[in-house]
Order: C-alpha cells, then sequence, then structure tokens
C-alpha cells in the first residue's frame, strides 16, 4: 500500500504565487489526503466527522487571510469570492449532518466533492486573486518610485 499514489497531492501547478495561501492550501491538500488515507485504511467513515469538523476550522481560518488580501488590494470580484467561500461551508456542514445521521456513502462523496473544490477552485479563483493582488502590488511600487523621484 505505500506504493499508493496519494489522490490529494500539492504540485506548484495550484500555487497562486502568494506564500501564505499556498501553505495554507497544502494543508487543505493534506487534511483530504488523510481523508483518502483513512478510506484506504477502511476506517474513512470513523474519520469522516474528524475531517469535516478539521476541515469547516481551517477552510474559515484560510478563507479569512484570502478575504482579507482581497480587501486590501482591492479585489474586483470579492465578493463573488467570498460567496463562493460561504458556499463550501454550507456544503461542508450539510455533508457534517448527513454523516452525524449515518449516511454509509459518505466517504466517496467527500473525497470527490474535496477533489472538485480543492483543485479547480485553487487553480482558477485563488489563483486570480493572487494575479490581481501582483498587479496592484507592482504599479504601487512603481507609484512610489515615481513619487520618490526614482
Amino acid at each position: 500500500m505505500k506504493d499508493r499514489k496519494p489522490l490529494f497531492e500539492w504540485t506548484e501547478e495550484y500555487a497562486v504565487g502568494v506564500r501564505q495561501i499556498d501553505e495554507e492550501h497544502r494543508r487543505l491538500f493534506a487534511l483530504a489526503e488523510a481523508m483518502h488515507m483513512a478510506m484506504i485504511a477502511g476506517k474513512g467513515r470513523e474519520f469522516l466527522q474528524t475531517l469535516l469538523a478539521g476541515l469547516l476550522d481551517y477552510t474559515s481560518y484560510h478563507f479569512a487571510h484570502e478575504e482579507a488580501l482581497m480587501a486590501r488590494v482591492g479585489y474586483p470580484e470579492r465578493s463573488k469570492h467570498q460567496r463562493q467561500h460561504e458556499a463550501l461551508k454550507a456544503r461542508v456542514r450539510e455533508l457534517q449532518e448527513r454523516a452525524a445521521a449515518g449516511e454509509i456513502t459518505m466517504t466517496m462523496e467527500v473525497a470527490l466533492f474535496l477533489i472538485d473544490w480543492l483543485k479547480r477552485h485553487t487553480a482558477a479563483a485563488d489563483r486570480k486573486i493572487a494575479a490581481f493582488s501582483g498587479v496592484v502590488d507592482s504599479s504601487r511600487h512603481a507609484d512610489e518610485q515615481h513619487a520618490a523621484g526614482e
């Protein structure tokens, strides 16, 4: 089993270029991979509540950082992005309720949901924030240099 390739493996293709956000995304991938490993070991249902609680806690922590970055740089799609975050948290709370009710097919559904969210959201929506913040930071730096007569 040690030769099994991780299902949730962080690679540089998911990097958005903001160190803190990338580190937090790595942690989210690690949480999801822990779920995958529990499934392989036949303990997915046992681990599910722990994973979902950890996912909700950590995404709240992570989303606060992303949302602060968006506010700081004046990201124009901030409200849309925040709605995506709220939708994810609502979906995780729904999954928690279903898992608590004992639904037996939850582990695979959660795994597929996490794959889709992590890969799609980090590679598309979060990268747009990073790209915008880089443009804003560059223009601020240029304005500062111009004001200083450089």
